[in-house]
């Protein structure tokens, strides 16, 4: 494929995602799921294209989010977890099979303890709002646990890209 084709994809996967998140924007119940779904056309430049494009389609996407939605966490849940996950999860499954979980729960729990300490110290705002301590503890449990998911979300979609839609467009992507 062409400099020229892989930037026209790219430039296009960035709008497709950029307005997955803008539906995210005005309908806010569907917040994670269309991060999951604008996430899975980084996957998809990851895969057909390679490098630079996906790491280019991730900040592009961030970035027009955050422009069309400046006070919305949404692009803020896209650029530090959803947008970046398929990228670094490629990295993290290179290494050996038995380290790949500790790896991805470390990454996430950095990220929550990142955010909780952004909104809760520079922001003064609490991250979690709970009566009783447990009650913390609980949806710090629930936020890995929908990690869990979502990576293996990711995974699952990227299995059927490779089995069932790979070979019908590969000639659109010569």
């Amino acid at each position: 494929m062409s400099q020229t084709k892989k930037l026209a994809l790219s430039a296009t996967l960035t709008a497709l995602g950029t307005v997955f998140m803008v539906l995210g924007g005005f309908i806010e119940v569907l917040d994670l799921t269309v991060c999951a779904l604008a996430s899975l056309l980084v996957a998809f430049v990851y895969i057909e294209i390679g490098a630079p494009y996906y790491w280019l389609v991730w900040i592009c996407t961030s970035l027009c989010s955050a422009l069309l939605f400046p006070g919305s966490p949404l692009w803020v849940e896209y650029l530090l977890v959803f947008g970046i996950w398929p990228i670094l999860k490629a990295f993290v499954e290179r290494l050996p099979r038995f380290s790949w979980w500790p790896v991805k729960l470390v990454f996430i729990n950095a990220v929550i303890w990142a955010l909780i300490f952004l909104v809760d110290r520079i922001f003064g705002t609490p991250f979690i709002e709970a009566d009783l301590p447990i009650m913390k503890v609980v949806l710090y449990v629930l936020m890995n646990a929908a990690f869990i998911l979502y990576d293996l979300f990711i995974t699952v979609m990227v299995r059927y890209y490779y089995a069932k839609i790979r070979n019908k467009i590969k000639t659109l992507l010569k």
